[in-house]
């Protein structure tokens, strides 16, 4: 998997990162800020939130990472990574949609597709 450098399309690199937690069942760490599920001990919720860290850490460029390094909980490295998402990608997206033309002797299809998939990513990032 490349690493995040801040340039590339933020929410595809998020969606390898979460399943790369899924995988390792420590996914739930993003989701709870402070309440760890009952039936884990602290030291064990404490080990998946190191853990977790770990892995994005490792998934980052290092131009990336001297803004993050100071997280160490999963969760708030995950939040301050979603101002990438916020800055680069929408914009990305919007001057591909304002700058997009049918090119000749193409099919109207595969231009549709094109503009769906455009303004379907930029749903996406309003979620």
């Amino acid at each position: 998997m490349d690493k995040f450098n801040g340039k590339t399309k933020f929410f595809l690199w998020q969606k390898r990162v979460k399943a790369l937690l899924a995988k390792e069942r420590m996914l739930t760490v993003l989701h709870n800020k402070e309440s760890k599920p009952h039936d884990m001990t602290d030291a064990d919720w404490k080990d998946m939130d190191v853990k977790a860290t770990s892995i994005i850490k490792i998934c980052l460029a290092d131009e990336v990472m001297y803004n993050v390094m100071d997280e160490t909980l999963a969760v708030g490295l995950w939040l301050k990574l979603g101002l990438y998402m916020m800055n680069s990608d929408k914009l990305y997206l919007k001057k591909r949609l304002y700058s997009l033309r049918m090119k000749e002797g193409a099919f109207i299809l595969e231009h549709m597709n094109i503009f769906y998939k455009i303004v379907s990513d930029l749903l996406y990032l309003e979620v």
